[in-house]
């Protein structure tokens, strides 16, 4: 029995995100005829919308034929006007495939009528298409309106783009350099490479970053992106990714292995397409000047004189430790200036440059003290919870002979909220019963009923009920000793409140939580914390109606 068309569209999807799309070529061309066979309306937005992701990866894969992608695009455009739909996703494809081959002619003109035509839904992501934009602006002289088209667009962000914002400020690089921005160009790569350095797939990304690091002088930090993320080749990334990666890194590192792969690959571009366009590209990008003498991304004109001595005695511990010393003072007062991005960075600086025994040897338990709690700090404010753990059990590891347990407290609970956040929730419950109990001996009781109704909400998630139940039992007997006057007192009170109903509610006691939840929505309203009010109340109509008869 022949698949319906969903069952044959479902492979093509599956094999054109693929390493090697081509391979969807053969299941697509059934699915076409399968539906020319027997037209179903309702199916066609299916295999339109899948048309177009077989046309969009010809610039990312070699293997994908011309010939054959003029034809499905061109198959493509005469079904779009059959149904009256909108061309823009035609033009916005014949706009790539020019600009791939070189054809600045065609590009211009695809690229005015991708952005004349309607939206609709076929259209491509409008987040990733204002990429592809000021891509566009900026390789045909036009800096200053790529620029104006990136602010416009952080100012309006598309809703649901997994490229925006970084992949846009990654884009608008070359342009914030071109009108003079250096100060939002080293902002925009600080930011977005951020976003994308843990990610494997980004290497076209990581490949910008490098470019934009060595020609604006940055060349260490170019060095050390290419050492990072070279093994980045071997991962599932397209092979023009791999080509812009491999340029770059020749353009950091000179002739070698990266640039004898580069050739490679634009060769191979170019055979496919009958021209000599992506190879001339590798030849004017790793013959590129400088844009400017050197563009300082993270204040080290701070350390201008230990990075001087570094450079001049790369070999000398004392040298190195001394800007490792000076780099942690200035990441310090990035911190202070909330500038946490850069506080993470230089301190990250610092750790690689710990790796070095003979640095590490001369570091003093001070100046080690505050590099964690910055990074802790800093990771905290940036939302890094993976990056945070490490350093809040650094500083635990290392607690200063004068810390109060108010300070414990504080610790003990951030540690825990990003343990919880870390689906850790068995660790995340110990750790804050543990800052509960420093709260307590701190006399700090608002504070200690809080570590306590999040130690029982962690219990929840893993289902120990009774000991969530147990731990309200005793944060509730805290909660009755407040002070009535304080207005903290309701608000500690109702979310005490709320929690114990939400574990009645998975014991199956909903008459219970209901009740608790009642009381809740009563202090919160009392206090004038109306969103938590409705919230609750919200809660108790929903599980009221599964109370009335006949639910």
């Amino acid at each position: 029995m022949e698949p319906d068309l969903a069952g044959l569209i479902a492979p093509v999807d599956s094999l054109v995100f693929g390493p090697d799309p081509a391979k969807a070529l053969e299941p697509f061309g059934r699915a076409i005829a399968a539906y020319d066979a027997n037209p179903d309306p309702d199916e066609l937005d299916g295999l339109l919308t899948t048309f177009g992701y077989v046309v969009l990866q010809f610039d990312e894969y070699y293997g994908l034929p011309l010939d054959r992608t003029l034809e499905i695009l061109d198959d493509l455009e005469r079904r779009h006007r059959e149904a009256g739909n909108s061309l823009r996703i035609v033009h916005f494809s014949r706009w790539l495939i020019a600009r791939h081959l070189g054809d600045r002619a065609t590009a211009e003109a695809q690229y005015e009528a991708c952005l004349a035509a309607p939206r609709d839904e076929f259209a491509w992501c409008e987040g990733c298409e204002q990429v592809y934009q000021v891509r566009h602006l900026i390789e045909t002289g036009r800096p200053e309106q790529a620029v104006a088209v990136a602010e416009a667009a952080f100012a309006d962000p598309v809703d649901g783009c997994h490229q925006q914002p970084q992949a846009l400020l990654t884009a608008a690089l070359p342009g914030y350099v071109a009108v003079g921005d250096l100060e939002a160009a080293a902002d925009a790569h600080r930011t977005a490479y951020r976003m994308v350095r843990n990610d494997p797939d980004e290497l076209f990304a990581h490949a910008q970053h490098i470019r934009f690091c060595v020609l604006t002088g940055n060349q260490e930090r170019a060095e050390e992106l290419v050492e990072r993320h070279a093994e980045g080749l071997e991962a599932d990334v397209s092979q023009y990714d791999a080509l812009a990666f491999c340029v770059a890194a020749g353009r950091t590192l000179g002739e070698g292995e990266f640039t004898e792969r580069a050739w490679r690959l634009a060769a191979s571009f170019d055979r496919r397409n009958g021209t000599t366009h992506q190879g001339e590209l590798v030849k004017t990008q790793l013959a590129e000047r400088q844009w400017v003498a050197e563009l300082e991304l993270f204040g080290d004109g701070g350390c201008a004189e230990q990075l001087a001595a570094v450079r001049a005695r790369p070999d000398d511990p004392v040298a190195g430790w001394e800007l490792a010393r000076a780099r942690i003072d200035l990441a310090h007062r990035m911190h202070l200036e909330e500038r946490n991005l850069e506080a993470a960075e230089i301190g990250e600086q610092v750790l690689s440059a710990l790796t070095d025994p003979g640095i590490a040897a001369l570091a003093d338990p001070q100046s080690l003290q505050v590099l964690r709690n910055v990074l802790f700090a800093a990771y905290l404010e940036l939302n890094e919870p993976e990056a945070a753990l490490p350093q809040a059990e650094l500083v635990l590891a290392n607690v200063p002979p004068d810390a109060g347990p108010d300070w414990l407290g504080m610790v003990l609970r951030k540690k825990g909220e990003l343990l919880e956040q870390l689906d850790r929730d068995g660790e995340a419950r110990d750790t804050l019963v543990a800052a509960a109990a420093q709260y307590r001996l701190a006399g700090l009781a608002h504070e200690q009923v809080g570590a306590l109704r999040l130690a029982a909400q962690s219990a929840r998630y893993i289902g120990e009920l009774d000991e969530a139940e147990s731990l309200l039992d005793e944060a509730r007997v805290v909660v009755d000793q407040l002070d009535a006057e304080d207005l903290r007192s309701a608000t500690t009170d109702a979310v005490v409140q709320w929690e114990l109903a939400m574990v009645r509610d998975m014991q199956g006691r909903l008459s219970e939580a209901i009740e608790l939840a009642l009381v809740s929505a009563a202090l919160y309203e009392a206090v004038g914390q109306l969103e938590s009010a409705s919230n609750a109340r919200d809660y108790v109509e929903n599980r009221q109606s599964r109370l009335r008869p006949g639910f």
